[in-house]
């Protein structure tokens, strides 16, 4: 047959080009009074979060999305957002951080 397979399908090469990301990045204080900068990064492909604290950031890649937040997870922590706090859990280590006032 010339027609070639009809199963495969043909890339949209244009979609990739154009995929819409939106990133806020605001200020959350952890009980200690330690400082983070919480960015959450919404695009077609992958919603994630990063944290920055103390010159080190850990990511990772929205699992669940709930209704006033997410579920966020990596390999070895996961990551919760619910309105104004994150919560990271890493084994026995729970780090609660609040938004900062504006």
């Amino acid at each position: 047959s010339t027609e070639g397979n009809k199963n495969v399908l043909k890339e949209n090469v244009a979609a990739k080009n154009d995929s819409a990301v939106s990133t806020s990045t605001k200020r959350y204080v952890a009980e200690d009074g330690t400082n983070a900068l919480v960015t959450f990064t919404d695009s077609d492909k992958e919603n994630s979060i990063s944290v920055r604290s103390n010159g080190k950031t850990i990511s990772a890649a929205q699992k669940s999305k709930t209704e006033d937040g997410g579920v966020y997870s990596n390999f070895d922590f996961e990551i919760v957002s619910k309105k104004d706090t994150v919560t990271i859990t890493q084994g026995q280590n729970v780090i609660v951080l609040v938004k900062a006032p504006e």
